[in-house]
């Protein structure tokens, strides 16, 4: 790695995840808010295109991207699932990813071979921006060539949405939910016999150009070209620059309903760190391994003995099932009295890291963070902190000297968590732990949505194997790093938790929520 000058980058890391009291100074109130912003982005006067809303009730796999494949991959990818009714129009949709509040400020855009599109979710169809087959220019500004692909993602962060209540902070929930999504895409994907891969790193102003967005308000942040398996994909042989592929295209306007904020007058430092991870050359790519946490504590608890992962039959499950129940547990966390199977949990989370194709990493590599599973309540596992060893799936006992029983391990977590979960009966706790010098020696400024985006992935993975198990997951940015850091056993500063995530079966939480079906076809 080449060692790079401090940068916004940097700074926003230490605001957002290590001084949790400034990253929240500016949070707004999100009740009568006059910023808030519509519920969905919407386009004035725009052909659309109606997909099917017959989609299987079972995912399998598929020999073309037809109508019904698409709109299934689009359904499931990252259609609404549920309906709340009485939260007084604060939090009324669901969808099949976790979002900070129900905002939902990713955008999801869809390049075809007749056209680029926008996914309307409420309505399930897709509006057209530009005719035309722009597939390759997609692929050109992520640095790559070969065959086509079927289709293009693109997933932008519509700043506003998230940004009239956190502000600043909208940043690290926006990257965090572009890599929830883009978990999500890869797994349905993958269950219907295409392959995703994942392109943090983009020449980004011919991105922007294609699809009409403005760069400080609605930038792109992730490319997902759709293959079927064995296409041929490489690094382009040639560097691509940014202005030399917009020149290739024609800008659009497309009428929006402009509501919300103005993000680059009202978040400065959001504006910063966005602008600062810019790209405008193909050539500037780069990928590397991140430092796995390697201290005496962090390898380990002193004189501890790791757990070998059992060899257990582990049921597979419906993904389509799994997402239609998934979620984040009531508004306020309350875990119930449950007995959970740990080793079926511990084997589906050491698979999780794996079969993810990103261009963050050297290709076989696996997603570059580290899992920590802290034991509550979980039969087959004494209650404790763990590290997963990612090459063997054993649990190595972790924490600082003294930490004693597996009940003080879970409190130590509760303690340095901001009020408002309830601890009692937690199955588990999971972190997410991130090489913060990886991140930024490798990828410069652009560093954090990228070590943010894989978090998100792999949180949406770990999510998932939860639900498999009934088990709700929460996801916690409400904790202070250095006191996680420290119950975790964790050593270097470079290494840290970038997410929380709380695993329990919980109770009813006193909300009307129904489910959105869509009309099954066998």
């Amino acid at each position: 790695m080449t060692e790079r000058a401090d940068g916004a980058g940097r700074e926003f890391w230490r605001i957002s995840l290590e001084d949790l009291a400034v990253a929240m100074a500016t949070r707004q109130s999100e009740y009568g808010n006059p910023d808030e912003p519509l519920k969905f982005k919407i386009y004035r006067g725009r052909p659309r295109r109606p997909l099917t809303t017959r989609v299987p009730r079972k995912l399998t796999e598929v020999t073309a991207l037809d109508e019904t494949a698409l709109s299934t991959l689009l359904h499931y990818g990252y259609g609404i699932s549920r309906q709340e009714f009485d939260t007084d129009g604060t939090w009324p949709y669901h969808r099949m990813v976790a979002s900070a509040r129900c905002l939902f400020g990713v955008q999801l855009y869809v390049c075809l071979a007749d056209g680029v599109y926008h996914y309307d979710a409420p309505h399930h169809a897709l509006v057209l921006l530009r005719e035309g087959d722009h597939r390759r220019l997609l692929t050109s500004a992520a640095g790559t060539e070969g065959a086509p692909p079927e289709a293009v993602f693109v997933l932008s962060g519509l700043f506003a949405k998230t940004a009239y209540i956190y502000r600043d902070y909208a940043y690290r929930l926006c990257t965090q939910e572009a890599g929830l999504l883009t978990g999500n895409i890869d797994l349905v994907a993958r269950a219907m016999g295409l392959r995703a891969h994942v392109h943090h790193q983009f020449v980004d102003e011919p991105v922007h150009k294609l699809l009409g967005l403005d760069a400080d308000e609605e930038p792109a942040l992730v490319v997902l070209p759709l293959h079927f398996a064995g296409a041929g994909i490489r690094r382009a042989g040639a560097a691509q620059s940014a202005a030399a592929l917009a020149a290739t295209i024609d800008p659009i306007a497309p009428d929006v309903v402009r509501s919300g904020l103005r993000v680059a007058q009202a978040c400065p430092t959001l504006t910063e760190v966005n602008r600062a991870s810019l790209r405008t050359d193909t050539a500037a790519f780069a990928t590397a391994v991140p430092e796995a946490p390697g201290g005496a504590g962090e390898a380990g608890a002193p004189g501890a003995v790791p757990l070998p992962l059992p060899r257990a039959d582990v049921p597979e499950f419906d993904l389509a099932e799994v997402l239609r129940t998934r979620d984040s547990g009531p508004g306020v966390f309350r875990p119930v009295a449950s007995r959970v199977d740990g080793v079926e949990l511990w084997t589906r989370l050491a698979r999780v890291r794996t079969d993810v194709t990103s261009d963050a990493v050297p290709s076989g590599a696996p997603v570059p963070l580290e899992i920590y599973l802290t034991v509550g309540d979980l039969t087959g596992i004494p209650a404790g902190c763990y590290r997963l060893d990612q090459d063997t799936g054993a649990l190595h006992p972790t924490g600082p000297a003294g930490t004693g029983t597996g009940t003080d391990a879970i409190t130590a977590i509760e303690r340095v968590t901001i009020p408002g979960p309830v601890f009692q009966h937690m199955n588990a706790v999971v972190h997410l732990v991130g090489d913060r010098d990886w991140a930024f020696d490798t990828f410069g400024d652009r560093g954090y949505r990228v070590i943010s985006q894989e978090a998100g992935l792999l949180a949406h993975r770990v999510c998932v194997a939860a639900a498999a198990q009934g088990m709700s997951g929460r996801i916690v940015n409400a904790y202070h790093a250095e006191g996680v850091r420290q119950a975790l056993g964790l050593t270097e500063r470079r290494h840290t938790p970038v997410f929380q995530i709380l695993l329990a079966r919980t109770g009813p939480g006193g909300r009307v929520i129904v489910p959105v079906e869509p009309e099954a076809v066998n």
